[in-house]
């Protein structure tokens, strides 16, 4: 399978980087240093952080609200021109998402021009080089008969034209009130320690470093963060004994010992180019690497990570060890009944019509074209099972993109087996990949552990509600690249 890094490269290679959202002071130059010495005077101290070009502030605002003009005064003409020709767009409303190219961006916002129709954009933050700029913004879209309201995501790269859209996703979205969150005992774990708490504002002492990565991994920063900085129910995760548990089951058991802040990040293709010295920049240095990507990242986007007294490898983290059930492949007869009910179901038929009129293969299956399909089981008894069926089909990109994933209880043997729905995803992230679950109560309550998805790069955790299995995010990889 190939790398998320490998798959942007292959499908859009963008060409524009972004930087750091802070500035350090430039040094004092030659001639300030010699008129000083010649003074008498101390020179002028070098700066600790070499200099990064700055974006222009107000240019990018004055871009926002052409941005905005466009769509208030129902001018598509003017709202296309702001859009570069190497685009990705990713639409959010609710639960359901899609990912478009800039010519499928376009069709799918033209019905949008129409009376009635008006967006606003608050809460503007801006972060960036010269050469890119990120916005984030609270966005209020509202039409006749309906209302949306979230963070929205717009990067702006500098074209010779003057400032263009490259990148643009509706972050979160709120239609309706969300269900309430379901708590969970499963942590995601990163490299070292379970992520104890997403989010952090406010300043911290340091200088943020680079972790070491392979050639395609996305890009780790840390910077150590002192007990006193972190809320309470944070400090109390240190001296805890914390259960490790890789993808294959294999188990290992730490205790916290400190704690890190830190961002994971898959940059825009642009930096890579630009920190590899790409098209006559500089070659940039690991130390102005972290610190462009430590000071462009959201507060959302930081973490902390409960570092452990020695090295585990891992996928999730618990607060005590559980029996772990691997998922294993059916029988040939089990998959079988499996993949029978899984096209059976309603959802699957909604699937194939929308394939169908977005496809040139449309009698094909949906799942089988750039796609993929994953039946599992999860055995507790020998004629009692879970059974997972995930599919992922198209790739979202100005064409055909479809998720859907199912679990059921299946009590008897093979063709004799019966099946009980016990839950159903649609239109999720990417392919639902559950590689085993823990029975932490030890009351038969399986909690099934999935990701990292291929595209989404989320770690979650499924647990069983009053209405079937019902999934939690844990950790996701900050996307600042294209999918398209």
């Amino acid at each position: 399978m190939l790398s998320r890094f490998a798959y942007a490269v292959a499908i859009c290679a963008l060409v524009s980087c972004k930087g750091a959202q802070q500035h350090a002071a430039p040094a004092a130059s030659s001639n300030q240093a010699a008129i000083a010495n010649r003074d008498n005077a101390p020179p002028a101290p070098s700066a600790a952080v070499p200099a990064v070009s700055t974006f222009d502030e107000a240019s990018a605002r004055a871009f926002i609200q052409r941005w905005l003009n466009a769509q208030n005064e129902h001018d598509f003409v003017a709202y296309s021109a702001l859009y570069a020709a190497r685009f990705t767009g990713t639409k959010r409303v609710g639960s359901y998402s899609k990912r478009f190219d800039r010519s499928a961006w376009l069709r799918d916002r033209q019905p949008m021009f129409r009376d009635g129709v008006i967006v606003q954009a608050t809460e503007l933050t801006l972060s960036g080089t010269a050469g890119a700029v990120r916005a984030v913004f609270t966005q209020d879209f509202n039409a006749p008969g309906f209302h949306d309201r979230g963070q929205k995501e717009l990067f702006l790269v500098a074209l010779p034209a003057g400032l263009s859209i490259t990148r643009e996703e509706m972050l979160v979205s709120h239609v309706a009130e969300a269900a309430p969150a379901i708590e969970s005992a499963v942590l995601a774990y990163h490299r070292d320690g379970p992520v104890v708490a997403m989010g952090f504002s406010g300043a911290v002492a340091g200088e943020p470093r680079l972790l070491p990565r392979g050639g395609s991994d996305s890009f780790d920063v840390a910077l150590p963060i002192a007990v006193t900085a972190l809320s309470e129910g944070t400090r109390a995760w240190l001296g805890r004994n914390i259960a490790v548990y890789a993808k294959d089951g294999q188990a290992c058991q730490g205790s916290v010992v400190r704690f890190e802040l830190r961002v994971k990040a898959e940059p825009h293709f642009g930096m890579r180019q630009a920190w590899a010295g790409e098209d006559g920049a500089k070659k940039a240095t690991p130390p102005e690497i972290a610190q462009q990507i430590w000071n462009i990242a959201r507060d959302e986007e930081r973490f902390v990570v409960a570092v452990l007294n020695h090295e585990c490898h891992g996928v999730w983290a618990m607060t005590h060890a559980s029996p772990f059930i691997p998922t294993t492949a059916p029988t040939p007869a089990l998959r079988t009944a499996a993949l029978s009910a899984f096209k059976a179901l309603p959802a699957y038929h909604e699937l194939q019509a929308r394939f169908a009129r977005e496809s040139a293969n449309s009698k094909q299956p949906w799942e089988s074209v750039d796609g993929a399909l994953d039946v599992v089981e999860l055995r507790t008894a020998p004629e009692t099972a879970l059974l997972v069926v995930s599919a992922r089909g198209g790739t979202g990109c100005g064409g055909f993109g479809g998720n859907l994933s199912a679990i059921w209880k299946v009590t008897g043997v093979d063709a004799r087996a019966t099946f009980i729905p016990r839950g159903m995803f649609k239109d999720s992230a990417d392919l639902l990949k559950v590689h085993g679950a823990v029975d932490q109560n030890a009351d038969g309550s399986l909690e099934l552990l999935a990701g990292p998805d291929v595209f989404a790069d989320e770690i979650s955790v499924l647990r069983l509600g009053t209405n079937g299995y019902v999934r939690k995010a844990l950790f996701s990889t900050s996307s600042w690249d294209c999918g398209c």
